[in-house]
């Protein structure tokens, strides 16, 4: 990870914001579930996820790593997801059926 002048680097920067495309009631094997539970676990886009985390995970745990580098492992970790179509998404609570984008920041830690 390059780093600004002083050492520090930035944090990573936000694309997509909670909220983002509205209210969503059809999902893609791509998108990633918010929650717990059985039918969670067992979507397509959160067991592809959870593979997914595994390429991240060494450089992510490595005692080197410091907090702003995990932010952007994380903030790469969901763009990956995201150039495949995929979304982060929770229940909407008012409306079953239906879901709403987290965005970047609370995705970045749904790991």
């Amino acid at each position: 990870m390059p780093r600004a002048k002083g050492g520090s680097i930035p944090p990573p920067r936000v694309n997509i914001h909670p909220g983002h495309g509205g209210q969503i009631s059809s999902l893609n094997n791509n998108d990633v579930l918010s929650g717990r539970g059985g039918r969670i676990n067992n979507h397509p886009g959160n067991v592809a996820f959870r593979s997914i985390v595994e390429d991240y995970k060494h450089e992510y745990l490595d005692p080197r790593t410091r907090k702003l580098e995990k932010a952007h492992v994380a903030a790469r970790l969901v763009a990956q997801i995201r150039s495949c179509g995929g979304r982060f998404l929770k229940e909407d609570g008012n409306n079953p059926g239906c879901f709403i984008e987290i965005g970047d920041q609370k995705a970045w830690k749904s790991k």
